[in-house]
């Protein structure tokens, strides 16, 4: 029933919106039809045919025979003519009252057919829809006189069109209209979740296409959103530029305390303290230079050039090679695709860089280094051996300034910007970065590139 309930159309609002106006026209139509042929008959007189003419003497024969004079007439009708050659009607001349062979009671129109027919001194045949009538002849019973009539059902002998006809017509035409009227309703519900999506994943200049032309409640949802996302994005980049201006601000008294630390060590002071000073400094500078990169790859603005891989990350490679080395991992780099790509070789050698040396700081014995070719993509995938992170954490580690662990990163220096870097980095080229959990722990993180940035 799962599978079901996946393919139920009812499960979204478009499937709902269509169901029930489909439904209510279909309805509608078909009440439409039927009320037409119920109560808009037209009204056919004809000769009565030969047939017709035999079942009415042979009927008036059995009612004026012996047996068919004993009893009420109502009875004598029934017996004067088998169930399937019709049904007999007595009218009487005096009071007009209509007295049928039993089953279902006439409807008014057609009591009042029969009685117009009193009038004819000979027997003709009036349809009307399906149901033929047959008559008069006239016969006496009881001192009273009645016209003789015989009832019975025929296809209607005019070339009509047929019901199923014209239900399937109402079917196709209802089906049509609404689903314009529910693909209108739902385009731009549908339009607005696929911006709110792009607006949610950091495209801060998406926007609703068309919300000005509508001039109901979708599209006042509409400029609603677009106001929204118009803020948002005034706020993101007011605080990029804020983020760009407090690292250059910083910058300058900055340099002044590391002049000071050089003349306070000519001067003999405290070299603990003065240790404590540079290496707090140290880390400030570092902090401010990482911001400065991060603005820089956030503003987007750039410029590529040619390079093949190889010579694109010799010195990554070489420099994680050393480090590794020195902290007694093992660094393997697969073979490099003989690959050239459009790159800003800074903000590319970087986002590899700071997804490289985290890998080799938070692994326990080995490093592994991969690269994945495709038709339109290349890829560069970084795996250790390490702790990992769990699936939350993978989704958060790229936000600036977090750390899985404090303490970790404290010990190694970090202040949480490294991936954050890279991530913006790699968005740069047109690309997107993810992390997993590796299958034997550790974490995986995949750095993917479009291989033409014009198709990007």
């Amino acid at each position: 029933m799962k599978w079901f309930r996946h393919l139920n159309p009812t499960r979204a609002i478009m499937g709902r919106l269509f169901f029930w106006f489909w439904a209510t026209f279909i309805v509608t139509a078909v009440l439409a039809v039927w009320s037409t042929r119920l109560f808009f008959e037209d009204l056919e007189v004809n000769a009565a045919s030969p047939r017709q003419l035999t079942v009415l003497t042979r009927g008036l024969e059995k009612l004026n025979s012996e047996r068919g004079e004993r009893g009420p007439l109502r009875m004598a009708l029934q017996r004067s003519v088998p169930p399937f050659r019709g049904r007999m009607v007595a009218v009487d001349l005096k009071t007009q009252q209509v007295i049928t062979a039993g089953g279902p009671p006439m409807r008014e129109k057609e009591e009042r057919d029969i009685v117009n027919l009193l009038e004819q001194t000979s027997p003709i045949s009036i349809t009307r829809g399906a149901l033929k009538v047959t008559g008069p002849v006239f016969f006496n019973r009881d001192d009273n006189r009645y016209a003789l009539f015989v009832m019975n059902m025929e296809m209607p002998t005019k070339s009509t069109p047929p019901f199923v006809l014209l239900l399937c017509i109402a079917i196709g035409t209802t089906s049509l209209l609404s689903w314009l009227f529910a693909r209108s309703l739902t385009r731009p519900i549908l339009q607005i979740q696929t911006s709110a999506r792009s607006l949610a994943n950091g495209k801060w200049n998406t926007r609703v296409n068309n919300a000005e032309k509508r001039q109901d409640e979708l599209g006042q949802l509409g400029r609603d959103f677009n106001r929204m996302a118009t803020q948002l994005d005034a706020m993101w980049t007011g605080q990029k530029r804020l983020l760009a201006d407090i690292s250059h601000e910083l910058r300058s008294p900055l340099a002044r305390l590391q002049m000071a630390l050089g003349l306070a060590h000519q001067q003999d002071v405290d070299p603990t303290t003065l240790v404590r000073i540079e290496r707090e400094a140290e880390r400030m500078d570092a902090l401010i230079g990482q911001l400065l990169v991060l603005s820089k790859a956030e503003a987007g603005v750039t410029t590529f050039s040619s390079h093949t891989l190889s010579a694109l990350f010799h010195d990554v490679f070489t420099d994680g090679q050393f480090e590794a080395a020195n902290k007694n991992r093992v660094l393997d780099i697969a073979d490099i695709p003989k690959l050239t790509v459009q790159a800003e070789h800074t903000m590319l050698c970087r986002a590899v860089e700071n997804v490289l040396r985290n890998a080799i700081r938070h692994s326990e014995h080995a490093i592994e280094v991969a690269f994945d070719v495709s038709e339109d993509y290349w890829s560069v995938i970084i795996a250790d051996d390490g702790p990992g992170l769990s699936a939350q954490e993978c989704e958060r580690v790229f936000s600036p300034f977090y750390r899985a662990s404090l303490a970790r990163e404290r010990e190694s220096g970090g202040v949480g910007l490294g991936l954050s870097i890279a991530k913006a980095a790699v968005e740069l080229h047109h690309g997107n970065i993810s992390a997993k959990r590796g299958q034997n722990n550790g974490l995986v993180v995949t750095l993917s590139f479009p291989r033409s940035l014009n198709n990007a």
